[in-house]
C-alpha cells in the first residue's frame, strides 16, 4: 500500500465533508429564515455567499456552540444544530489526523 494512501483518502473524506457542511449550513439558514425570522435577523441574515462575512460567521458558530436553538423550542432545528456540532467535532478530529499524516515522515 502506498504510504501516502491514508492521507489521500482522508483528504477526499474531508473534502466531501466540506460539501456536506455547506448543505447543513444552508438547511440551518433556511429554517431560521422561515421559522424564526427574528433570530435570523439578529444573526445578520446569514447566507452561504451573499452576506457571508466574519460577523455572520461568528453569529452562526455562536448559535451552534452556545446551543441557542434551545430557546426557540424547535425540534427540527435542535436536531439539526446538535448534528452539526457532532459533525464539526468529527471534522476537526479528521483534520488533525490529516495534519498528522502529512507532517510525520513515513518510512517506505
Amino acid at each position: 500500500m502506498n504510504p501516502q494512501a491514508p492521507s489521500i483518502i482522508l483528504f477526499a473524506v474531508l473534502f466531501g465533508m466540506v460539501i456536506v457542511w455547506f448543505v447543513l449550513i444552508k438547511l440551518l439558514f433556511n429554517r431560521l429564515e422561515v421559522a424564526h425570522p427574528q433570530k435570523y435577523e439578529a444573526m445578520g441574515r446569514p447566507s452561504l455567499f451573499l452576506r457571508n462575512n466574519i460577523a455572520t460567521g461568528w453569529a452562526t458558530m455562536k448559535f451552534l456552540f452556545a446551543r441557542e436553538h434551545r430557546s426557540l423550542n424547535d425540534g427540527y432545528l435542535s436536531k439539526l444544530s446538535d448534528a452539526m456540532l457532532v459533525f464539526f467535532a468529527i471534522y476537526l478530529l479528521l483534520f488533525f489526523g490529516l495534519s498528522y499524516f502529512v507532517s510525520v515522515p513515513h518510512s517506505a
